[in-house]
């Protein structure tokens, strides 16, 4: 049973790295928090028995275990499931909420007709704005634009606009946006149940995107907060970079397929799934070569365990740093 008012914060993690800590003491910290329940999609035994030591300590931690990577959005649906709260709260593992975000997410919501998803300005680690923070729609046409880049050929022409907003000056007061980022977002839990909460058709990545789509066109609001602004270290997981590749450009190929194939022709779904994995060969081929490089050079890490004869896994367990176990030493590291 839900209880009305309270907010329920679910946190998906996978091989997160040092991060992890930091943005559980975040959310813990927020007033207004009912529970956070994490779902481990299959960390390391010793992160594991951290967040096992977690749940037994704090009452408000829940921890989902077992099922193994299921994917993002389908380990979001389980957390959702399990959560008791009225609202709900979706934030990465290596996103640092300010201390106010629960509260400002529940002023601009109670005062927002529904159904209704709220986002935030996503913070690089200097302050700028993140890239992903708000978006347009997603359409075959702002697709175009945003890989060539169209719109510096005519960046006053209202028809040639890119996917990504982030360069833009931001709004000053709460506004409505086509997109906002799910690496932060908040709404009620009937109106994400009212959608049948994120298609776990998507294993990474789209899935946002595909959930504003739906919340428009169930005639819902998609409200960007410029006000709360989370700091989100981005890409911190240990999944392998070509792999985080394919599986956005798997969840492009289904978003356009899904959402376009009764409004727009063959031929032009069949471009617009060319130039996706178009990209993703090109992408792929910069990061395996980027890999190969950083390989051959070992980092300044390496070469001080070297010199002081150090080499070998480390004492927290296979792919895992002592960090992970104790959270952050210095605030670093969306990451599934």
């Amino acid at each position: 049973m839900r209880a009305s008012g309270l907010v329920s914060a679910v946190m998906v993690t996978y091989r997160t790295g040092p991060a992890l800590f930091g943005a559980i003491e975040a959310v813990l910290g927020q007033a207004g928090l009912d529970e956070l329940v994490l779902v481990d999609n299959g960390n390391p035994q010793p992160v594991r028995a951290a967040l096992n030591r977690l749940e037994a300590a704090e009452d408000r931690v829940r921890l989902l275990t077992g099922h193994g990577n299921v994917g993002y959005a389908a380990a979001c649906n389980l957390g959702a499931g399990a959560a008791r709260g009225d609202y709900l709260l979706f934030v990465n593992p290596d996103c640092l909420l300010p201390a106010d975000a629960i509260a400002q997410f529940l002023a601009v919501a109670r005062r927002t007709p529904r159904p209704a998803v709220l986002g935030c300005r996503l913070s690089n680690p200097d302050g700028t704005e993140q890239r992903g923070s708000r978006r347009e729609a997603l359409t075959p046409w702002t697709a175009l634009v945003e890989a060539l880049r169209l719109d510096r050929l005519a960046p006053d022409n209202p028809r040639i606009v890119r996917l990504n907003q982030h360069d833009r000056p931001a709004p000053e007061e709460v506004a409505e946006v086509p997109v906002v980022s799910g690496a932060c977002l908040f709404l009620a839990a009937r109106d994400f149940q009212a959608l049948d909460g994120f298609d776990e058709g998507y294993f990474l990545h789209v899935d946002d995107i595909d959930f504003c789509f739906r919340m428009r066109k169930a005639g819902g609001h998609v409200l960007f907060l410029p006000q709360v602004r989370p700091v989100h270290y981005r890409s911190t997981s240990r999944a392998h970079p070509v792999f985080v590749e394919w599986c956005k450009t798997r969840g492009f190929l289904r978003y356009f397929r899904k959402n376009f194939s009764d409004s727009h022709s063959r031929f032009v779904i069949l471009l617009t799934n060319l130039a996706v994995c178009l990209r993703f060969v090109v992408r792929a081929g910069w990061l395996t070569l980027r890999g190969l490089l950083r390989r051959d050079a070992p980092s300044d890490s390496q070469r001080r365990a070297r010199g002081r004869g150090l080499e070998g896994p480390g004492v927290a367990g296979e792919g895992v740093s002592g960090e992970d176990l104790v959270g952050p030493s210095s605030t670093t590291g969306r990451s599934v």
